[in-house]
């Protein structure tokens, strides 16, 4: 009995003391437990050119601190995909230099006391250099040269194409545009197509690295263009790629793969359109309309390129009258200069088109629906505008996702920019310059999770480039709208775009 109670008693204490024990151990391990986060959070998306500056947040002992005031306690090592790259508390680390498709970034800490050692990373997706930004197209010396302008830094990388290619652009390069494809082309980056009025042909640049890719009249049957074949312009669409040529033909492609621009092949021949139709210009719409607008400017006719292979008249809907006056897109007395699409839908899409009758300019509201076999028109609105400011060297500039806002150039010697309003109808000097202005292009950006346009840029005779502020305070206040003066000095505008990247920003 004596040793039952002997024994117990021995288990007791033996009990009491792994509990101290056990209690003691837990403590200690709570109050030495460090927690590691990043204000930026586990998923970055800096642009290639960024630089890394981390200064994580440690939380332990109740308190929340950053690494960097906690050195003499804690000692840090930073890794990229299992590298160590760096031993301060502060990562300072450029982007470009990770390595990997996809960087992990690994922060591990170490307490220097009882070698306690605790981990937390991130992941980097890097934004491409040249993903998105201001392409402008110049002719300098007889050379066509382009360069592009980093849309924050506003770093030029000027005339890349030769500098990438080792190659000359000739002196016949006239407009520069961006184009993706359906379905997977959502997520991949656009292109840069760079139309090219001679016998070479047009180009299409990568969107990532700016380097050559195709030079597209080698997408002619058997790689052989048709004779005397000058482009002229070339229209991306979901299915169907157009080509315009120097003599008012047209040549149309179904896409093999509808998510590869690039597929699928041109005939030899261009397309018979009744009537002997030329057309002298056409204009892209916008990315999710699927629809190219082209201008028979000697029977003063309005087509519709369609993304089912069709070049069809656009004819004006049945209903209310046409008001007298108006310019009739079937039938038009005036020349047009200009159409602005607006960011709508597929099949149908509304346009803003722009008359000049040698003395005053109109601007046209219509609505384009493509009823497949049939190209019909609604019409809603048609106004002077411009008076004493357009003139014959006016360019101009509807803001896609923004219908009340068209830019324009004129005034004295067409160095000033003008904003025109289409609600009220009413124009105001936005900005003044001292040369003459020959391109204006908008860009589109996401504020607050809303895609707009918030700078413009404006490039000079003289070689300068601005940009300019369009936000709703920039356009109250005018000592706000100058964001930026670029000394470009490559040579006279031709065209310009705004890169926006992915196709999906296009939705």
């Amino acid at each position: 009995m004596k040793q039952t109670k002997l024994y117990s008693l021995i288990v007791t204490l033996f009990l009491l003391a792994s509990c101290y024990k056990d209690k003691g151990n837990y403590t200690y391990n709570e109050f030495n437990k460090v927690e590691i986060e990043f204000e930026e959070g586990n998923f970055l998306t800096p642009r290639v050119s960024d630089t890394l500056r981390i200064n994580p947040w440690l939380i332990y002992g109740g308190d929340t601190v950053r690494a960097s005031t906690v050195a003499e306690t804690f000692s840090f090592t930073w890794y990229c995909n299992g590298e160590q790259i760096s031993t301060a508390p502060v990562l300072d680390y450029a982007v470009r230099d990770l390595t990997g498709l996809r960087p992990y970034v690994k922060l591990m800490v170490v307490n220097k006391t009882d070698e306690s050692t605790f981990l937390n990373g991130f992941y980097v997706d890097a934004v491409p250099a040249y993903l998105t930004g201001w392409v402008m197209l110049t002719k300098k010396d007889n050379r066509s040269i382009i360069s592009f302008i980093d849309p924050v830094t506003f770093e030029v990388t000027a005339d890349f194409y030769t500098t990438i290619s080792g190659n000359e652009l000739g002196p016949n390069a006239v407009e520069v545009r961006e184009h993706w494809m359906a379905s997977s082309g959502l997520s991949n980056p656009g292109n840069i197509l760079i139309v090219r009025n001679d016998a070479a042909g047009n180009l299409e640049l990568d969107g990532i690295n700016l380097g050559p890719l195709y030079n597209t009249s080698n997408f002619f049957l058997g790689n052989t263009p048709p004779s005397d074949f000058r482009p002229r312009g070339e229209f991306y669409m979901w299915d169907y790629s157009m080509m315009l040529d120097d003599n008012g033909n047209i040549y149309t492609r179904k896409h093999v793969n509808s998510a590869f621009s690039q597929s699928g092949v041109y005939p030899n021949k261009p397309m018979f359109i009744p009537g002997g139709v030329k057309f002298d210009k056409g204009w892209a719409s916008t990315y999710l309309s699927g629809q190219t607008i082209l201008y028979d400017k000697t029977k003063g006719q309005l087509f519709l390129g369609s993304d089912r292979g069709l070049v069809l008249p656009v004819n004006y809907m049945p209903g209310p009258p046409i008001p007298p006056g108006a310019t009739l897109i079937n039938a038009m007395d005036k020349e047009m200069v200009y159409v602005g699409p607006l960011q709508q839908g597929r099949f149908t899409s509304s346009y803003y088109l722009v008359f000049f009758d040698g003395n005053q300019h109109y601007v046209q509201k219509i609505m384009i629906i493509d009823q497949f076999y049939t190209i019909q028109a609604m019409f809603f609105s048609e106004n002077a505008f411009g008076a004493g400011t357009a003139n014959a060297e006016s360019v101009f500039c509807q803001l896609p996702r923004i219908d009340n806002y068209l830019f324009y150039s004129g005034g004295s010697e067409n160095k000033t920019l003008y904003l025109y309003e289409q609600g009220p109808g009413r124009s105001s000097a936005y900005f003044s310059f001292d040369s003459p202005i020959r391109t204006v292009t908008a860009s589109q950006n996401e504020i607050m999770g809303v895609k707009t346009h918030d700078q413009l840029m404006v490039g000079l005779e003289n070689g300068d480039v601005y940009i300019l502020g369009i936000l709703s305070d920039q356009m109250a206040d005018p000592s706000l709208r100058l964001i930026k003066k670029i000394e470009l000095g490559e040579g006279v505008p031709v065209s310009s775009m705004y890169k926006m990247g992915f196709g999906y920003t296009q939705m």
